[in-house]
């Protein structure tokens, strides 16, 4: 069994990238993986790289590279003191995975499609609070003037407590997202709350994303089940739960 090496930055909890790799990490360990973290490992080993690495400093003798972001959109540092923006093309000899559809640059087949449900359904749920909020979302956008006047800021300090912003969104009736793309909007939904997405994809791009349209509208508001996008959002976690298992065999050959 070849032990499966996952390159990461250190776990932030208001990171999506980040905690997708995580989450990766424990979904290959309860899949009997041995998976180690930021470790290199003397014997034939797999290497899974999010877009944002550079090179193969684990050493590992196949390379995975999984696309979470456009590439060359992120990257390592500070911005603005020692910020290093990841690479825009890979070696030939690394295999392309892609979270997400609308990051697919490669015309990759289904099987190389992995998107990682990530968050908590035991913490984002509608609560029946009464919503008597609007709220706006900048993220890794930028702000612009589409939102209401009176839509309050929810900044990333408040995303670092979860049960702080899953209180917070069980209280607005509508977000506006001006990210390009964010765990933030399934967040949302999950808790009832209805998404408008003012962000920088053309509509075609967004219909892609796996999570689908329910509550979710481009540039304007869009009806909400929530219920039904519960449903949903669980049955993504069985198909990333076949994927992976067919991930594993392919990698292990």
């Amino acid at each position: 069994m070849k032990p499966f090496l996952i390159r990461t930055p250190e776990f932030k909890v208001d990171s999506g990238g980040i905690r997708v790799m995580y989450g990766l990490y424990g979904w290959l360990l309860a899949k009997g993986q041995i998976t180690f973290v930021n470790t290199a490992v003397n014997m034939a080993s797999v290497g899974i790289y999010p877009e944002i690495y550079h090179g193969n400093d684990m050493f590992a003798s196949k390379v995975i590279r999984w696309i979470l972001q456009k590439p060359g959109m992120m990257g390592m540092g500070t911005p603005g003191v020692n910020f290093k923006a990841g690479p825009t093309e890979f070696p030939p000899t690394d295999e392309i995975y892609v979270f997400s559809k609308v990051y697919d640059e490669w015309g990759v087949d289904d099987d190389h499609i992995l998107f990682l449900p990530i968050i908590n359904l035991h913490l984002f749920k509608d609560q029946g609070r009464k919503r008597d909020k609007i709220a706006f979302y900048v993220g890794k956008g930028t702000k612009g003037n589409q939102h209401p006047v009176e839509a309050v800021e929810l900044n990333r300090e408040l995303a670092r407590d979860q049960q702080v912003l899953a209180d917070f969104l069980n209280e607005c009736e509508v977000l506006y997202v001006y990210d390009r793309m964010s765990a933030i909007m399934e967040c949302a939904r999950l808790c009832g709350c209805r998404v408008v997405y003012l962000g920088d994809m053309l509509e075609e791009q967004l219909k892609l994303y796996e999570p689908g349209l329910n509550g979710l509208g481009y540039k304007k508001d869009a009806e909400l089940d929530q219920k039904a996008f519960v449903a949903s959002y669980k049955a993504l976690r069985s198909v990333f739960s076949h994927k992976l298992n067919i991930f594993i065999d392919h990698t292990q050959k």
